[in-house]
């Protein structure tokens, strides 16, 4: 099961295929209707459950987030969590730190949910 969304000046890259247990979101999330794509992809997930590995890594790198963006990824962990999908979230911060914001901000979701996540710090590229 694999599923591509190309990147946008608004949306972020989507890759997942369960089949190699790589789950990956990566770039900006400015979509005035953020919802439609963050819902859709926790559909797809729910979709696809049982073909989900036990603790298999969902990695975001998240560069940007709207206000929108980041109403729709609460309710995006908080279907996953009511899912119990066995997904654990891994946001990924720059060397650099441009993304501090939006890391602090998703650690702050996933703690409010009491949903385990981890942290890890990448260079520029990675």
């Amino acid at each position: 099961m694999r599923l591509f969304i190309p990147t946008s000046p608004s949306r972020p890259m989507v890759v997942f295929d369960l089949e190699q247990s790589f789950l990956r979101i990566e770039g900006v999330s400015s979509l005035h209707d953020a919802a439609q794509l963050w819902d859709s992809l926790a559909q797809w997930l729910i979709d696809h459950k049982e073909s989900i590995r036990p603790d298999t890594e969902l990695v975001l790198r998240l560069l940007y987030l709207n206000s929108a963006s980041i109403k729709a990824l609460y309710r995006f962990f908080l279907t996953l969590k009511k899912a119990q999908l066995p997904l654990r979230p891994v946001f990924l911060l720059n060397s650099t730190r441009t993304n501090e914001e939006e890391v602090y901000l998703l650690q702050q979701i996933c703690q409010q949910l009491e949903l385990p996540h981890e942290v890890r710090e990448v260079d520029a590229q990675g």
